[in-house]
């Protein structure tokens, strides 16, 4: 169930099997204002109301790289409000290619340990919703 969109970055995504939301990323050319929406507001707003207990993105289409500004957000205020809330893995799907995105999710990936969150890598996003199902 698509729970936010910004056009041609991001699709947010709820999976009740898995309890997870699901971030699909085209391009992380994005706007801070833009991804508070996305992810502090819309996406953690059903991760609490639905119990979510895993975040994951799929950044194996997406092109581009954050900005100092939302790298620096996603330390200081995403990865503590997702552990305050519940979300206990987050897990990442590398991109294909690598360059300036996977560094992106490198980067990313590299603040959950001092959040409390478990980091996960899958394959592709199935793979981490059949993993995430085992832990339930």
């Amino acid at each position: 169930m698509k729970v936010h969109e910004v056009p041609g970055k991001l699709e947010v995504h709820w999976d009740g099997s898995a309890k997870a939301i699901v971030d699909v990323w085209s391009s992380y050319n994005i706007s801070l204002e833009e991804f508070r929406n996305a992810v502090l507001i819309d996406g953690l707003e059903i991760a609490k109301k639905r119990g979510a207990i895993a975040w994951i993105v799929d950044s194996s289409n997406a092109s581009g790289n954050f900005s100092k500004e939302i790298h620096s957000f996603i330390e200081s205020d995403v990865f503590p409000s997702f552990a305050e809330n519940g979300i206990e893995y987050f897990i990442t799907i590398k991109p294909d290619n690598p360059g300036l995105t996977s560094m992106t999710v490198d980067n990313y990936a590299s603040k959950v340990g001092p959040a409390g969150i478990q980091l996960v890598e899958a394959d592709n996003v199935e793979i981490a919703k059949d993993w995430l199902k085992s832990q339930l």
